[in-house]
């Protein structure tokens, strides 16, 4: 008797050759269906103790209080028009970020509710071997950008293909309604370029039933194109700052305009409070 899996590959063969105009959408939901499969078996696994635990103990001295943030990450780049700032990312390669501000106390539970769901899948991965410890949560540096990344899981490796995996917890009113995760879609493709890895797959957990659906995604170049051009923008902008003294404008009026009191460089940009001080470059 065929596997589900041979089954549905088989289902994919038929509909390539039968309808070529519509195979895409056909591709992603069976494709998508062997993930889920897959990912479901994990739970029935038996743990890896040494490698889990040591994972953990990477994660937990990556994301150290002592560690300081600096530089370019995508998360800013794939921003929306109304938050990018071309001048926050430049100042950003040049001055240290506004630090010490309270997060309040519900943020702070929010944050570490997703990391442990994020946590779960991460050695869940590992439990399965569709990926090592160092595929999860390693941080990455693109040289010709200035810019630091990290993928929730690359490679994963899933029915013979590699993915670049992220991992999102919504609530419950949001899961029952999305049919896809737009920002989490551009993450993922951006770090699908940036890794050369081909397919992405964004995994959505409901933080309060623990039900999941997975969206896949092949690299589609001209979703991602307007953040590369950020990215070399970004670069023409340092050059000028190096070459000729000149920096790019501000996209804020006053230091005290909404956007910018939630803005990482809003002191050096304003040159406010602890003012501009130079990173160790």
């Amino acid at each position: 008797m065929a596997s589900l899996k041979d089954s549905i590959l088989s289902e994919i063969d038929k509909s390539n050759k039968k309808k070529p105009s519509s195979s895409h959408t056909v591709i992603q939901s069976a494709e998508g269906l062997i993930i889920e499969q897959t990912l479901a078996k994990l739970f029935y696994l038996k743990p890896k103790i040494k490698e889990e635990a040591e994972f953990i103990r990477l994660v937990l001295s990556k994301n150290g209080f002592d560690q300081e943030r600096s530089g370019l990450h995508a998360s800013a780049i794939i921003a929306s028009d109304n938050e990018f700032c071309y001048r926050e990312q430049v100042l950003s390669l040049f001055y240290k970020m506004n630090t010490g501000e309270q997060i309040p106390i519900g943020l702070k539970r929010i944050f570490e509710e997703g990391n442990s769901i994020h946590e779960k899948w991460q050695r869940l991965f590992i439990r399965g071997n569709l990926g090592t410890a160092d595929d999860m949560d390693r941080s990455r540096f693109k040289r010709k950008y200035d810019l630091s990344y990290t993928p929730d899981g690359a490679p994963i490796l899933i029915g013979g293909h590699e993915y670049v995996a992220e991992i999102k917890s919504v609530n419950t009113f949001m899961f029952k309604k999305m049919h896809s995760h737009p920002s989490a879609k551009k993450q993922v493709m951006l770090y699908m370029h940036l890794t050369g890895i081909d397919r992405g797959f964004v995994l959505c957990e409901d933080k309060n039933t623990q039900e999941v659906k997975v969206f896949v995604y092949h690299m589609d170049y001209p979703v991602i194109a307007p953040y590369i051009e950020r990215l070399e923008m970004i670069q023409k902008y340092k050059k000028d700052l190096l070459e000729k003294k000149k920096m790019v404008g501000r996209k804020c009026d006053t230091s005290s305009c909404e956007r910018a009191k939630k803005c990482n460089m809003r002191d050096a940009c304003f040159n406010i409070g602890m003012g501009r001080i130079k990173l160790e470059i």
